[in-house]
């Protein structure tokens, strides 16, 4: 009966600390998600400052758009630069032929802006990318990539239009060419400029993540805690009621005295007087 008891004390014993062990385990794992909730909630609110001023922020030291302003100068110089090559060509085809009615697209507004709008071409305008493809320059004659040395030769002249002669032609498709590469490129580093690739990426995360993953880290977080308490009055109380049951078993198990009524022992005293008496005879 002794040994059954032990047994089962050590049994109580270490139930109460694995659920110890468990305990502290969700204490950790709410410590963990509160962590995760306030470093979620700080980085959205940098996210959001960066949206508002992306250049004076908590972020300027990782992300210095501001240093980046310093390049601005050199791409309106670019700009620029496109934009007085292409009114100087268009100034060139008017003073060749008086009765043009198309120019070369510009693809850049006047100053002192210089905004980059490829799209703001009438009908009769020739975008620059477009040059190598076209089938004309001027009028009705011109010069195709297609053509052979001895045609270019041959169309030397163009009737009712301006004369190119093929080196003249080559290399304007060489500038035409080396300028669309440069056009094409030209928004990307505008938006890397004004950290705007950035700011789109930012903005998706502020929309799309940034309050699903607070909400969801703080009902997990909120969950944990409410069980962590549970378990340390869960545990108390089994302590408790360990406690009762091992005085209990130890009580029912043990030896008790044999006590003695004191009317039995004043009855057996006569006696062992008389049978001293009779001895001592």
């Amino acid at each position: 009966m002794l040994l059954n008891n032990v047994w089962l004390l050590i049994a109580d014993m270490l139930l109460i600390v694995l659920c110890w062990l468990i305990t502290v385990l969700c204490w950790v794992f709410f410590g963990a998600y509160f962590f995760l909730s306030r470093f979620a909630g700080d980085t959205c609110t940098a996210l959001e400052g960066f949206q508002q001023d992306p250049y004076n922020n908590s972020l300027s030291s990782i992300l210095p758009c501001d240093e980046l302003l310093l390049a601005e100068s050199v791409l309106n110089d670019v700009s620029a630069g496109v934009y007085k090559l292409v009114n100087e060509v268009n100034a060139n085809i008017s003073r060749m032929q008086q009765d043009s009615s198309f120019g070369v697209c510009n693809p850049f507004s006047g100053q002192p802006e210089y905004n980059y709008q490829p799209n703001n071409c009438s009908e009769n305008d020739i975008r620059i990318g477009d040059i190598p493809e076209a089938d004309y320059l001027c009028g009705s004659c011109g010069w195709s990539l297609q053509w052979r040395d001895s045609d270019i030769r041959k169309h030397g002249v163009c009737n009712g239009g301006i004369p190119i002669s093929g080196n003249d032609f080559r290399t304007a498709i060489a500038y035409t060419s080396s300028i669309q590469v440069l056009l094409n490129s030209y928004p990307g580093m505008e938006s890397l400029l004004h950290c705007q690739t950035v700011k789109d990426a930012f903005a998706e995360i502020l929309e799309n993540h940034c309050n699903p993953v607070k909400r969801e880290v703080k009902i997990v977080w909120a969950g944990l805690v409410f069980l962590s308490i549970v378990m340390v009055f869960l545990v108390l109380t089994w302590i408790v009621e360990a406690y009762h049951a091992r005085n209990h078993r130890f009580s029912d198990g043990s030896v008790k005295p044999h006590h003695v009524d004191d009317h039995v022992i004043e009855l057996g005293r006569p006696e062992e007087g008389g049978k001293d008496g009779v001895n001592s005879n």
